[in-house]
């Protein structure tokens, strides 16, 4: 990685200003009561993070992680006071450096897409972000079973050849987080992670891998189900009816059949991103509820 005027590799010590620019732009890292930032220590140990410094201040900060054979673009973050300088599309540039392909999730801001376009990435689904709770979801009949962080990951990789064990062990890092599969009969046709929502009450299903040519709709109500349940081991819907299920929140890809499903059974859409990659053949939409952040 070629280091260019005002930036540079990030280390542990960069973490409390990466926090801070990431707070300063509505997308807060740290979780309360969890010391230091996860987050941020994960990306440095897994990928690339690099930092603009102006007069000695860190005013913003990119990320990086591999993913097959493509690099997935985590973070790009300038703090308000610094933007309209050039900085983020000095980051990107420096964090893509040497990568053969790329995928990301922006949001809509008319300051950031151009940025990703010009950069050779091309905006293909909305990724919506939904929130809501699974009691209204017909019981589809598969089962959810929690297990180890290796055995989540290791069905993952076997059902594309991706291999995520690293973001499995962070996602299992998480609060009251449940690595689980979803089985129909005895085999998996889905892997994920159920987490604490950050910062408020609710669950969080922050990634669903879904088995080539198993029914997606399915296997992601499934999942939802079992996330609202708190992750418990159970039929789909056996344990989660009436007021004891927690508020879910999910991203789904625009293209998911199990978009329509779950707004018609009251889930809002409360945010939205846009994934961008470089080629349309990196990530199939219906085979992936996405962690927006690392995929």
């Amino acid at each position: 990685m070629t280091t260019r005027q005002g930036l540079r590799p990030a280390t542990l010590e960069d973490v409390p200003a990466i926090a801070r620019i990431a707070a300063a732009s509505d997308e807060p890292i740290e979780t309360p009561g969890v010391p230091g930032s996860p987050y941020a220590e994960h990306l440095l140990a897994r990928g690339t993070v690099v930092v603009a410094e102006s007069d000695g201040v860190v005013v913003g900060y990119a990320a990086a992680v591999p993913i097959g054979s493509w690099r997935h673009v985590t973070d790009l973050f300038v703090h308000p006071a610094a933007r309209g300088h050039g900085w983020g599309r000095g980051l990107l540039a420096n964090i893509l450096e040497g990568a053969p392909a790329a995928t990301t999730f922006a949001s809509d801001d008319p300051r950031a897409l151009p940025v990703y376009v010009r950069a050779g990435l091309r905006a293909l689904w909305p990724n919506l972000y939904l929130e809501g709770r699974a009691v209204r979801l017909a019981d589809p009949g598969l089962v959810v079973r929690p297990v180890s962080i290796d055995e989540a990951a290791a069905t993952e990789r076997g059902f594309a050849g991706v291999d995520r064990a690293a973001d499995h062990v962070y996602w299992g890092t998480r609060r009251e987080a449940t690595p689980f599969l979803v089985l129909d009969g005895a085999e998996p046709v889905g892997a994920g992670c159920a987490v604490h929502r950050r910062g408020r009450p609710g669950r969080w299903l922050p990634h669903l891998a879904i088995a080539p040519g198993a029914d997606a709709v399915a296997v992601a109500v499934a999942a939802v189900h079992a996330t609202g349940a708190g992750g418990q081991a159970s039929h789909a819907g056996a344990e989660v009816r009436g007021s004891a299920a927690h508020a879910t929140s999910v991203c789904v890809p625009g293209p998911h059949p199990a978009l329509p499903v779950l707004l018609d059974a009251g889930f809002k859409v409360v945010d939205r991103d846009i994934f961008l990659a470089t080629s349309p053949t990196f990530v199939d939409p219906e085979r992936l509820l996405p962690d927006p952040s690392l995929l």
